[in-house]
């Protein structure tokens, strides 16, 4: 049997105050961003914050209850196409597509998740790839309901009330900054819960975690689905800010840049992946004056990331803590 010990502070200490100061001031500098940028500056902000909800998603159950998987892509197009073709198609107001959309992956990550995850190890992320594959294969095939390799166009924007006009890149923007800190603060009370302390088990000793009594089953599954419904809600905002989807946005490099981001910032700690979301993001953009040796740059900035500490960026700042004691 292995060692059963959760990491004291992600689970038994409290978060103290000051470990909120850097993301109230991520937070702070978004809330600012349309009042001294760009739109362009703005669109990639929206990516950004995009990719740091989908990265903190991906960190509940891979960071926390501990399987690898390599679909969190095809969740957020699921989510995406059908928010869309529930305005388009079946006339629903973006308010009532929204949460069918997140509900809708939510029973599917749970229906293919229950099986699959009775996979161990690699087996369960090849798993995951191949149907990350076939859904962006779905999408692109079915030209007729998901509009194939042309695309899905003429989404509306997000309709507006009590004032509130979100087909403005502004009014969109704060609607998509505002579910962000919703479905980030979810996740933050979520792996800080007794739901979190027990995916924390199952991720240090499964066999262990399940001789204490807990069903570990069905926590991987929920947290799978979860995790997934986050990221099927982020691909419905995403779907009504940008108004065009086309398959090649959900394709298997999107869950293994989701991945990535991950692992920069750190599995296991929430926070380090929506750093890396940010981090991996801006850098990408940046490099768009070098397209052909974009990914190159990239890729060799990552594996000397993850030589010098596997554990990210987080695991940077807690050496940098413990040499300061």
């Amino acid at each position: 049997m292995g060692d059963l010990t959760v990491k004291p502070d992600l689970v038994t200490r409290k978060t103290p105050w000051k470990k909120l100061i850097l993301p109230g001031i991520i937070l702070l500098v978004l809330l600012l961003a349309p009042s001294f940028t760009s739109e362009y500056v703005i669109y990639v902000a929206v990516l950004a914050v995009i990719y740091a909800i989908l990265a903190g998603s991906y960190d509940l159950t891979t960071g926390y209850a501990g399987p690898l998987t390599f679909c969190h892509g095809a969740f957020w197009g699921i989510g995406a196409y059908a928010s869309a073709l529930l305005t388009l198609k079946a006339g629903l107001p973006f308010w009532l597509a929204f949460p069918i959309s997140g509900i809708l992956v939510f029973i599917f990550a749970f229906i293919i998740g229950y099986p699959a995850l009775k996979l161990k190890g690699h087996y369960f992320a090849v798993t995951t790839f191949f149907f990350g594959y076939f859904v962006y294969l779905v999408i692109l095939n079915s030209a007729k309901l998901t509009g194939g390799p042309m695309g899905l166009r003429g989404i509306q924007a997000p309709e507006g009330f009590l004032g509130l006009n979100f087909a403005s890149l502004t009014g969109s923007y704060y609607l998509i900054l505002f579910f962000a800190v919703v479905f980030l603060g979810f996740l933050y009370f979520l792996v800080h819960s007794g739901f979190g302390r027990m995916l924390i088990a199952i991720r240090e000793n499964e066999d262990l975690a399940e001789a204490t009594g807990i069903n570990t089953a069905l926590l991987k599954v929920l947290a799978f689905s979860l995790g997934a419904g986050i990221a099927g809600l982020t691909g419905s905002l995403f779907a009504h800010f940008f108004r065009l989807l086309h398959p090649t946005t959900f394709a298997w490099m999107t869950s293994e840049m989701i991945v990535i981001m991950a692992l920069v910032g750190g599995l296991g700690t929430l926070i380090g992946p929506i750093i890396g979301a940010f981090i991996v993001t801006f850098i990408l953009e940046i490099m768009r004056f070098a397209p052909e040796f974009r990914f190159i740059i990239w890729s060799l900035a990552l594996i000397i990331i993850l030589l010098v500490e596997p554990a990210g960026l987080m695991g940077i700042v807690r050496k940098l803590q413990r040499r300061k004691r």
